[in-house]
């Protein structure tokens, strides 16, 4: 009998350490490649490179339409950190609360725009973060305050920060985005960052196409869409739905100049590009750089070009982290500055041409700097709804060559005069030699459509509206992995605790086996090597029940 209860005791420890082995082995400390790719850290939102957008939807997201249930209008905030200013773009919607998700509508834009861009602060970040707050409190006093924590806002820099090294960037950003996160507004986890060049140029032939009341018919092939480009002061953007797209396509990299997505549940496939450098700010820096030929990185910031008077000089240029010196070449005039454009536009950077926007049945809308600079020099008449007008694009041709013709001393006092002539003839150079347009192609300019600017935040802020559920998803999803890597910790805590007993058992149990007959020599050890089997056992009935408490709390956070 003795003998007996000898084996099942050793039995007993033997199988409730084998058991606690293959628990820890299914489930213990150890993390799964799934597990550490799917971590906190893979699913960290990349402010600097953002993926390319591949739906809009002219519905709520669920979570803002259940925010929104009592109200009959709600307001969405965007922010554009351009390169030569920042701009908020506060966006009015209504939505019809019987709806199913519901709709919404657009009523107003509410436009502030102030100067310089963000990436002027690269060396002093805290500035830009100024700058933004002044946005926010105009954005915060046009909306009801019951309204405030149930706006989204979304921050978004575009060529000028592009233009910077990434750490510059990034510490300007995060100097942003703990502003909005104190601002009282909506703000998910991917509310301040970079829009990429795919995005800019999508969101803005959206914007353009949904004000012109096109995109309804666009979507469902009765009516043809409009071609969109647009200027910036660092990038300039092309984009359009071609009628044959694998025609347009041709000789070119798809991934490059294409992107498909779904615009209210419709596929689209847009021809569509961003040239980064090809702004009209950056492009000053670059002819300049043209014609200056002794000039090198590190040497001093001075330069020469040909698209300035004769004899004038322009001693605080501020662009790029510089303050520059530029002044006119020996030569100067509209043939001289229109070569070094020319090989700028077609040799430095690149612009491919695009022969289905010089076809005459295209319709082209430029905006941006395209019409600023038209407007200045007169191609199209001013409005008080900055409306624009039609022109063509040799008309950028004549108006180039009247301002290369000003003598230095008849320059003005705005900042853009002494550049009209180079700003001029980059644009006609652009049309004209880089996308290949004649000079008689029809064009339109425009600034605002309906009241409201002709931008790419319009598409961002429908982007905005729809996607804050899945925002909200991936945060969820985040705080979910947070949660487990916790548990995992005390997990683990409790197994080496459970390991340390089994040690302490181990020692027992190896006194066991080295006596012939436990009872007969000491019964008093067995007794208290059947209360460490008991022990032990405990301890894994422990294990078990909080382990299965940890995965009912994941299983409760999913749902």
């Amino acid at each position: 009998m003795y003998q007996i209860w000898q084996l099942l005791l050793v039995t007993l420890l033997f199988g409730v350490r084998n058991v606690h082995n293959q628990l820890h082995l299914f489930g213990g400390s150890q993390k799964s490649d799934d597990a550490e790719r799917n971590g906190v850290g893979a699913l960290q939102h990349n402010r600097l490179h953002p993926p390319d957008t591949k739906e809009i939807q002219q519905c709520l997201s669920p979570d803002l339409e259940e925010k929104e249930s009592a109200f009959g209008r709600f307001f969405a905030a965007v922010i554009d950190a351009g390169s030569t200013g920042t701009r908020l773009h506060l966006f009015e919607f209504s939505h019809e609360l019987k709806q199913e998700p519901s709709m919404f509508k657009l009523e107003n834009e509410i436009y502030k725009e102030i100067k310089p861009g963000v990436s002027c602060f690269a060396k002093t970040p805290e500035l830009a973060a100024e700058n933004v707050r002044e946005l926010l409190l105009t954005a915060k006093h046009q909306i009801p305050p019951e309204l405030w924590v149930k706006t989204p806002i979304a921050f978004r820099a575009t060529a000028g920060v592009r233009l910077l090294p990434e750490k510059e960037a990034d510490a300007i950003l995060s100097e942003i985005e703990s502003e909005v996160l104190s601002s009282g507004l909506l703000v998910d986890d991917d509310a301040v960052g970079m829009l990429s060049g795919t995005d800019e140029g999508v969101f803005g032939w959206f914007t353009l196409n949904f004000l012109l009341a096109r995109l309804d018919g666009a979507l469902e092939r009765y009516t043809k869409a409009v071609a969109a480009l647009d200027l910036g002061g660092g990038s300039t953007q092309v984009t359009f739905m071609p009628d044959d797209f694998s025609a347009t396509l041709k000789g070119l990299a798809k991934q490059k100049y294409s992107h498909k997505l779904k615009i209210f549940d419709k596929e689209l496939k847009l021809y569509t590009h961003s040239y980064l450098g090809n702004g009209l700010v950056a492009s000053r820096l670059g002819i300049a750089k043209l014609s200056s030929p002794n000039w090198s990185p590190g040497a001093m910031p001075s330069l020469h070009t040909h698209c300035l008077p004769s004899g004038f000089v322009l001693d605080d240029w501020d662009y790029a982290g510089n303050v520059w010196l530029i002044s006119a070449s020996t030569n100067t005039g509209f043939a001289q500055c229109m070569e070094t454009a020319k090989q700028y536009v077609q040799n430095v950077t690149d612009v491919k041409r695009v022969p289905a926007l010089a076809d005459t049945t295209a319709e082209l809308f430029l905006f941006g700097y395209f019409y600023d600079r038209a407007l200045q020099a007169n191609v199209v008449p001013y409005t008080l709804e900055q409306l624009g007008g039609p022109a063509n694009v040799g008309d950028f041709r004549a108006a180039a060559e009247r301002a290369c013709a000003i003598p230095a001393e008849a320059i003005g006092p705005e900042p853009w005069q002494p550049w009209q002539c180079l700003d001029l003839t980059y644009i006609y150079t652009l049309l004209h030699f880089g996308y290949g347009l004649p000079d008689e192609k029809s064009i339109y300019l425009t600034k605002k459509l309906r009241a409201m600017e002709v931008s790419w935040a319009l598409g961002a802020a429908f982007h905005l509206l729809n996607t804050y559920h899945d925002n909200m998803k991936r945060e969820r999803h985040e705080q979910l992995q947070a949660a487990l890597a916790r548990d995992r910790e005390e997990l683990e805590r409790r197994r080496r605790a459970v390991e340390e007993r089994e040690a302490a058992a181990d020692a027992r149990m190896a006194e066991l086996l080295n006596s012939r007959n436990v009872m007969q020599t000491d019964p008093k050890l067995f007794v208290r090597l059947l209360n460490t089997a008991c022990s032990m056992f405990s301890n894994v009935f422990h294990w078990l029940t909080d382990g299965a408490t940890h995965v009912l709390i994941a299983l409760r956070i999913i749902s």
